[in-house]
C-alpha cells in the first residue's frame, strides 16, 4: 500500500490540504478520489495535486479537466 496526500491549489497559488495519508493499493486508485474532490471544489480554475509518500507531486490536474474525466460512479461518490 502507498499513502497519498490530496491538495488543492487555488488561482492565487494557495494550497489547501484536502486529505492526508490516504493509503491505497496502487496509484490507479487515486482517480476516483480526484473525481470526487473535483466535484466539491467551487473554483474550476483550481488544480488538484496528489503527492506520494516522499512528498513528490505525482499528479497535477485542473479541476475542470478532472470533472470531465470523472466516471458516473465517481460523481455519485462525491
Amino acid at each position: 500500500m502507498t499513502s497519498f496526500d490530496f491538495m488543492v491549489q487555488t488561482r492565487d497559488h494557495r494550497i489547501k490540504v484536502v486529505d492526508r495519508s490516504i493509503a491505497l493499493q496502487d496509484s490507479s486508485a487515486v482517480w476516483p478520489l480526484i473525481g470526487a474532490i473535483a466535484h466539491r471544489i467551487e473554483e474550476p480554475s483550481s488544480l488538484i495535486l496528489v503527492a506520494n509518500e516522499a512528498g513528490e507531486v505525482v499528479i497535477r490536474i485542473g479541476v475542470a479537466c478532472a470533472r470531465r474525466l470523472a466516471t458516473p460512479q465517481t460523481e455519485v461518490a462525491a
